[in-house]
């Protein structure tokens, strides 16, 4: 059987993703050790990749399949009318969207068969079963032993040898319960493992295979759960002298010391990205994330004493918000003086407590296609839910006060024009003076960063097309 694997994205934008859809090239993996031919497209990987209706007709698959994501809907809706027009092969819907609004999905009858959970074991046992339907079927995936997940297979992806980033799983699942997070859903609360040789394996394999490589990343849910098994990877890959440095998704600073802090700088890791969420103690404690803001300004400061550069994620708008609440968090991010600073701005995840509280105490009115994270040429998404007490328009305002009062954006002159055109509909130049200084820092910061970084990745790749 063909299988045509999609994760749809529109074509008029800048790339999302460094590397081809990891889960995707892990059904790829299953579906072939099944002995099917699979071709995988990630067009938020590559834009420019042929559109979807070459491949129905160049590959002519019998099967395909479509990783949803909320914030791309807009686009997926109509990619999947696409396919629906043009060919009578199945429709499978799988992915973030299709776990959380299977049924709604179901109502729309867009896809055959839309797998809820973690699908890479299910997806190759009920292959042979996938029909058309006149009704879509929901299948319900248990999560998988990872001890059978096989290594991704990136080659079946559409311009995998242009990968400069390589991501790997170490583990799956957080069994923490901050209420905006819907982990639960996605990857379960129970933490499972990899062996920790075979991700090593894999990340060998693909630092010998992959001359592109830049950086390993690792995308766990929560890395470093078990600080000493993550600590005992650092050492391993440290002695393995894989050559490449390790990029790590988010870290919570409660699981932060100093030995785990120099085990990173000495493989490479030239940041560590806490994620902070709220500098207000009452929304902060409200969000139950398991951790004290002391606790995170304590690992700011450890992470900066160690020669390591400081990044910091915040939500504005979160549940118990108000304009005044974030005020609070625009100050302490000032008073961390980090490298780069995330705003996003909060999204109300179906089933999660904090979409239960927006339901109870204001409005959820925008969920698909709304992006949350503040883009690095200020470009702001609108508010999905407010409250009578922080209406929508100033959630938005202050989302981009935040990223202006902390310098937190490109000085690009090709983007002063509409910097200045934000700033004055907004009314924001107090927020623009004020963060100007910190924005020149930042900017040149990462300016010198870039130089070195790139200086330091041309020699890696010298040495290892020497070997070693």
């Amino acid at each position: 059987m063909k299988i045509l694997l999609i994760n749809p994205y529109p074509a008029d934008l800048p790339p999302l993703s460094p590397w081809p859809h990891l889960g995707l090239t892990l059904l790829a993996a299953r579906a072939r050790e099944c002995g099917h031919e699979v071709r995988v497209v990630d067009y938020a990987f590559s834009p420019k990749a042929p559109p979807v209706d070459v491949w129905l007709s160049d590959f002519s698959p019998h099967l395909c399949g479509l990783t949803l994501y909320t914030a791309q809907m807009k686009h997926a809706r109509k990619t999947i009318r696409e396919i629906r027009g043009l060919t009578s092969a199945p429709i499978v819907l799988g992915g973030p969207h299709a776990t959380l609004y299977a049924e709604s999905l179901a109502l729309e009858n867009f896809g055959d068969w839309i797998f809820r959970g973690e699908c890479d074991r299910k997806f190759g046992e009920e292959i042979s079963r996938i029909s058309r339907e006149t009704e879509a079927r929901i299948v319900s995936a248990d999560p998988p032993d990872l001890s059978e997940t096989p290594i991704p297979d990136f080659e079946s992806a559409f311009g995998s040898e242009r990968m400069r980033t390589y991501p790997v799983q170490l583990s799956r699942g957080c069994p923490f319960a901050c209420n905006f997070c819907s982990v639960k859903f996605l990857s379960t609360r129970t933490v499972r493992y990899r062996d920790l040789r075979l991700c090593l394996d894999e990340i060998s394999q693909a630092a010998r295979t992959r001359a592109n490589l830049r950086e390993i990343r690792i995308v766990d849910d929560c890395p470093t759960y078990d600080l000493d098994r993550f600590k005992e990877f650092l050492r391993r890959y440290r002695d393995r002298k894989i050559g490449l440095p390790l990029h790590i998704d988010n870290l919570r600073a409660d699981r932060i010391d100093g030995d785990m802090l120099d085990l990173l700088k000495s493989i490479g890791v030239d940041h560590v990205c806490v994620g902070v969420e709220s500098g207000n103690r009452n929304v902060f404690d409200a969000i139950h994330k398991g951790e004290s803001l002391d606790e995170i300004i304590e690992a700011a400061r450890l992470i900066k004493s160690k020669g390591l550069r400081l990044y910091t994620c915040f939500i504005i708008g979160l549940p118990e918000a108000t304009a005044a609440a974030e005020r609070d968090s625009i100050r302490l991010a000032r008073s961390l003086k980090p490298d780069w600073i995330y705003w996003n701005l909060f999204q109300p995840h179906k089933g999660t407590a904090a979409r239960t509280w927006f339901e109870d105490h204001g409005r959820v009115f925008l969920e698909e296609d709304i992006s949350s994270l503040m883009g690095l040429s200020l470009v702001a998404a609108e508010a999905p839910c407010d409250t009578p007490e922080f209406p929508a328009g100033e959630r938005v305002r202050l989302h981009l006060a935040a990223a202006l009062e902390t310098g937190a954006y490109w000085l690009n002159p090709f983007y002063l024009p509409r910097y200045l055109g934000l700033i004055a509909s907004r009314r924001l130049w107090l927020s623009f003076f004020a963060g100007f200084p910190a924005a020149v820092r930042i900017n040149f910061k990462m300016l010198i960063h870039k130089i070195r970084s790139g200086r330091a990745a041309r020699h890696r790749a010298r040495s290892r097309a020497k070997g070693g």
